[in-house]
């Protein structure tokens, strides 16, 4: 009987392409080639599937066919049992007392009883190939099984990296790039405060520390809209902590900021990463991304699928 190794060589093939547990803090590089080895090793356990179905199929072929023929001699030995005990001694007694020779006496005795010695032989040898063929059924039932487990376990690791990588994604971005190259901004000496200081943007107050963003932000030559005190509401802005600067000159739009609006609202918030310490900004959320000093660029899911929410017609600035 033929014994496939396809346990071992699916063990080979899991310790080869399967990744090993990554680091704790992997980078996008690794998880990237991560997957593309795990991807690999799908398709290499779905050929051992595909070659393991193809040997069950073939082997179910070989016991029909067996089985076929085990059933045709056992009919055909059966009926010439039936023959021997109702006909076959008076039929072979004619037979010999008819021969003309002796040649034709040896073959019609040799004759009968081949008929029965063949067909048993061939039956005896069907039988045997067909207990052997039933235990390859058996054993191979186990291979099959090995292969479905090795293929759900690569599929499984590849859906463990995707989601790995795009929580990695989700987590790191790239920010908006230049703030083109606008001066920066002068450095804020005071404390926080209170709000105590007239909002120029509303009839509300900002910090000290606020007004000092502000007035630096028009300075650096962003002038487009904005609103800085909000009432009510949670956040900085009814602290008088946090602006809203408009991407659209005009104002807030229920839309998301394209061209130059779009560059406008990227070299704002780039200015306000690349100014910080400066300002002593404490945030800074803009089309989808979120920045912190200790955090850096990160996606923004805070949102809620609209231009305001999402933050992609206007950049936040929060003080501390």
């Amino acid at each position: 009987m033929r014994t496939k190794i396809l346990p071992a060589v699916l063990l080979v093939l899991l310790v080869a392409f399967f990744p090993t547990p990554a680091a704790a803090e992997p980078d996008e590089e690794t998880l990237e080639a991560d997957l593309t080895a795990a991807i690999e090793a799908v398709a290499d356990a779905q050929d051992e599937v595909d070659a393991a179905n193809a040997r069950a199929a073939e082997l179910e072929t070989k016991i029909g066919e067996t089985q076929a023929l085990f059933d045709e001699l056992t009919t055909d030995l059966n009926e010439y049992a039936v023959y021997l005990h109702t006909e076959g001694d008076l039929q072979t007694t004619n037979a010999i007392l008819g021969a003309e020779n002796s040649s034709d006496l040896v073959d019609i005795m040799t004759y009968t009883g081949f008929l029965g010695d063949e067909r048993a032989a061939l039956m005896t040898d069907a039988g045997a190939l067909l207990d052997q063929l039933e235990a390859e059924r058996a054993a191979h039932a186990d291979e099959v099984e090995a292969a479905n487990a090795a293929l759900e376990e690569s599929e499984k690791a590849v859906e463990d990296l995707e989601e790995e990588l795009e929580e990695l994604q989700a987590e790191n971005a790239s920010g908006p790039g230049s703030d083109g190259g606008a001066p920066a901004a002068e450095g804020y000496d005071g404390d926080g405060g209170g709000c105590t200081e007239d909002d120029p943007t509303t009839s509300g107050c900002l910090t000290p520390r606020t007004l000092h963003m502000y007035n630096e932000t028009l300075e650096a030559g962003f002038d487009h809209y904005v609103s800085c005190y909000r009432s009510g509401g949670s956040g900085e802005h009814p602290l008088g902590r946090a602006c809203d600067w408009a991407a659209d000159e005009s104002g807030f739009q229920n839309e998301d900021a394209t061209g130059d609006d779009k560059t406008y609202g990227d070299q704002l918030a780039s200015w306000y990463v690349n100014n910080a310490d400066a300002l002593e900004v404490e945030y800074v959320i803009w089309y989808n991304e979120f920045w912190s000093p200790s955090s850096g660029w990160k996606s923004y899911t805070g949102g809620n699928g609209d231009p305001a929410s999402d933050h992609t017609n206007h950049v936040h600035v929060s003080m501390r």
